[in-house]
C-alpha cells in the first residue's frame, strides 16, 4: 500500500493539473469565441471564395521557420501555394508570415496569454500546451465545417514530393465526409492498423455531420486524456460519419522511414525523428529537406532532389531487426478476436 501511495500522488497531481487546464481551455476559448470572431469570419469568407479546398496549417513562433521552409517546398509545385491558408497562435508569428508572404490568407487566434499563464516549471507543461493546440484545432475544424467550407488540414513539416493538387483526391471519394491519413508503413506489424488515424493530413467536407464530428472530438478531448487521432479513429467506427482512409503510398508519416521504402509517398509528415536537443528545423536539415536559403530565397535544386533524399534519408531508423514482423502469438490473438 505504501508503494501504491508513493506512485499515486504524482499521478493525482498530473490529473488535477490536467483537469484545471481543461477548465481553463473550456471557459477561456469557447467555440463561439472563435466562430463569431470578426477576423476569423473574414478569414472564413476568403476560404469560401477559393475555387478549391484550401490547405490549412496552424503555427506559432516556435515553428514559423518551418512554415517558411514549407512555403519554399510548395513554391515549385503548380497551383499549390495559392491554396495555402494559415492560423497563427501568437502575434509575432502572424506578423512574420504576413510581412514575408502577404498573399497567404492568415488569421490570428492568440493563445500566448494562456500559454504564458502556465508556469515554466509546471509539471506536464509541454503536454498541456500540446493539448491546448489540439483542442483549438478541433474548434477551428468545427467552425469551418459549420460554415459549409471544405478544407484540408495539414502540417508545415510535411514534405511534398509530387503535385498533390493534380490528384484531385477529394473527387476520388465523392461519398465520403472525411478522408484521413493512417499510421504505419508496409511492414506486417501495421497490417492490423490500416484504419488507425494519424491525423496529420485529412480532408473535411463541410456540413452538419462533420461539424458534429469535430464537436465530438473536442468533447472527448476535454473529458479524457487522449490525442485527437485516437478519438477520430474511434468516431470513424460509426458509419454515420462516412470516413475513408488514404493509402500510404499517397500520404504517410515518419513511419515511412522505418519501413522498406519501396515507394516514395506524395506527402510525408515528419512527426518523428527528433534527437535530444533538436528542433524540427534540425531534423529537416539532417534529412536534407531544407528548401530555403539563408537570404530567404527558395532552393529549386533541393526540391528536385527531394525524392532521392527521401528514399535514402535517415538510414539509422530503418527497422531491419525483425521487430516489425508480426509473430505467431499476435496472429493467433487477432484470429480469435475477429
Amino acid at each position: 500500500m505504501v508503494g501504491h501511495a508513493k506512485h499515486s500522488t504524482p499521478v493525482l497531481i498530473i490529473l488535477l493539473v490536467f483537469g484545471i487546464a481543461v477548465l481553463v481551455i473550456r471557459f477561456t476559448i469557447p467555440f463561439d469565441k472563435i466562430h463569431n470572431d470578426y477576423e476569423f469570419k473574414e478569414f472564413s469568407n476568403v476560404l469560401k471564395s477559393m475555387p478549391k479546398a484550401p490547405y490549412l496549417i496552424l503555427y506559432d513562433s516556435s515553428n514559423v521557420d518551418v512554415v517558411l521552409n514549407h512555403i519554399c517546398n510548395l513554391k515549385f509545385i503548380p497551383n499549390t501555394l495559392s491554396r495555402l491558408v494559415a492560423v497563427a497562435f501568437d502575434e509575432q508569428a502572424e506578423l512574420t508570415l504576413r510581412q514575408k508572404h502577404p498573399m497567404i490568407p492568415n488569421v490570428l487566434i492568440d493563445l500566448k496569454p494562456l500559454v504564458d499563464s502556465l508556469h515554466p516549471k509546471k509539471q506536464n507543461r509541454g503536454y498541456l500546451i500540446y493539448t491546448l493546440a489540439l483542442v483549438v484545432h478541433s474548434k477551428i475544424c468545427a467552425s469551418l465545417a459549420l460554415q459549409g467550407i471544405d478544407f484540408w488540414s495539414m502540417h508545415q513539416d510535411t514534405l511534398w514530393t509530387q503535385n498533390f493538387d493534380m490528384m484531385n483526391v477529394e473527387d476520388r471519394y465523392p461519398n465520403a465526409n472525411l478522408l484521413f491519413d493512417t499510421i504505419g508503413n508496409e511492414n506486417p506489424l501495421y497490417h492490423r492498423m490500416r484504419d488507425w488515424v494519424c491525423g496529420a493530413t485529412f480532408f473535411v467536407r463541410g456540413n452538419p455531420t462533420t461539424f458534429q464530428f469535430f464537436s465530438q472530438v473536442e468533447s472527448f478531448m476535454l473529458s479524457y486524456q487522449s490525442p485527437d487521432s485516437s478519438i477520430m479513429t474511434y468516431l470513424c467506427g460509426h458509419h454515420h460519419y462516412k470516413c475513408e482512409f488514404l493509402p500510404q503510398w499517397m500520404v504517410s508519416s515518419f513511419n515511412y522511414f522505418e519501413g522498406p521504402r519501396d515507394n516514395v509517398p506524395v506527402l510525408i509528415q515528419l512527426d518523428g525523428g527528433k534527437k535530444t536537443g533538436e528542433t524540427k528545423m534540425d531534423v529537416l536539415r539532417r534529412g536534407h529537406f531544407v528548401f530555403r536559403h539563408e537570404n530567404g530565397t527558395c532552393d529549386e535544386r533541393s526540391f528536385h532532389k527531394l525524392r532521392e533524399f527521401v528514399k535514402f534519408g535517415f538510414p539509422d531508423v530503418i527497422r531491419k531487426d525483425g521487430s516489425l514482423k508480426e509473430n505467431w502469438f499476435s496472429k493467433t490473438i487477432y484470429f480469435f478476436k475477429n
